[in-house]
């Protein structure tokens, strides 16, 4: 690592559970979700420079970007806080968690960014700070920020630390369709009921390490109004349960689908034979822990 340059890694979520209770008066869905990191990973390398913000990102490059939203508001309220000459920042971001799919890329990438930047700056903010800007960065930048396994509410943002998931495999999939996040709650709010998650009930479970119980809780309110608006994510799924997944379940608004397979070799297999169906874009991860930030350790 350089001396002004910094290398984060953004892994991907899931939502092992996702229940939505109602609609709030700023317009957005309440929520309750039980969230989860696995080892897919984007790439985020953080330079100091001299002045102004540049996000690299092929066709996500420049200011819509959320990872150059949170250089923003991050060097913002540095320049707030101290007397001296603020930097510009330059982000480079090697893409490998897909769009459209309900893996939160660029919410983990944006948390990545007020990571790395603290890290260059000599941690100026706490982690609570830190958590107010990734707020101001969607609702999921809030929970890239933390990693692990956690419980969010509100839009996603609210969170509590659960009992960390026992490692376990996953397989994803994802179609070549996306899923509009607007589009999901819309038909959502059409056709379906709101509902609750048992939280004692996840923080149980988790405790145990019983992955075949998790895989037997898996829950999204989302998933079947997903499915009228891209059949083939049903489909996928029932792929999945036929080859043996101890669950399966769409992550968030999709189109992502991911099943905890029993090992590795499992997991292969599956993949082979989901590639034989012309699905490609298909990844074998794993369930990782926190980032530890709140204790200023590195990842």
């Amino acid at each position: 690592m350089k001396e002004n340059s910094v290398v984060v890694l953004a892994p991907a979520k899931i939502n092992l559970a996702l229940a939505v209770n109602d609609i709030r008066t700023d317009g957005y869905h309440s929520l309750e979700t039980v969230f989860q990191s696995v080892s897919l990973f984007d790439r985020v390398e953080i330079t100091l420079q001299g002045d102004g913000i540049s996000c690299l990102c092929g066709e996500l490059s420049g200011e819509k970007n959320l990872a150059y939203q949170a250089a923003g508001l991050f060097l913002d309220e540095y320049k707030a806080r101290t007397s001296g000459v603020t930097p510009g920042a330059e982000i480079n971001i090697e893409k490998h968690i897909p769009l459209q799919a309900g893996l939160a890329g660029g919410s983990s990438d944006a948390a990545a960014v007020l990571i790395g930047l603290n890290r260059l700056l000599s941690n100026p903010f706490s982690y609570e700070h830190l958590v107010g800007l990734a707020k101001q960065c969607g609702s999921d930048t809030a929970f890239c920020l933390l990693g692990g396994t956690a419980w969010g509410e509100g839009t996603g943002s609210e969170l509590k630390e659960l009992p960390r998931a026992p490692e376990m495999d996953i397989i994803l999939v994802k179609p070549e369709q996306g899923v509009s996040t607007a589009d999901a709650y819309r038909l959502f709010d059409k056709r379906a009921e709101f509902s609750k998650l048992n939280q004692k009930k996840w923080v149980s479970v988790l405790s145990a390490a019983r992955i075949d119980m998790i895989g037997r809780m898996l829950s999204n309110d989302l998933e079947n109004v997903v499915f009228d608006l891209v059949p083939e994510i049903s489909v996928l799924k029932r792929w999945l349960l036929e080859g043996g997944c101890l669950g399966a379940l769409m992550s968030g608004s999709g189109s992502t689908l991911f099943g905890v397979v029993k090992d590795h070799g499992q997991g292969e297999k599956m993949r082979k034979v989901l590639a034989e169906k012309g699905y490609h874009q298909t990844w074998l991860v794993k369930t990782i822990g926190s980032r530890n930030i709140k204790s200023g350790e590195k990842e």
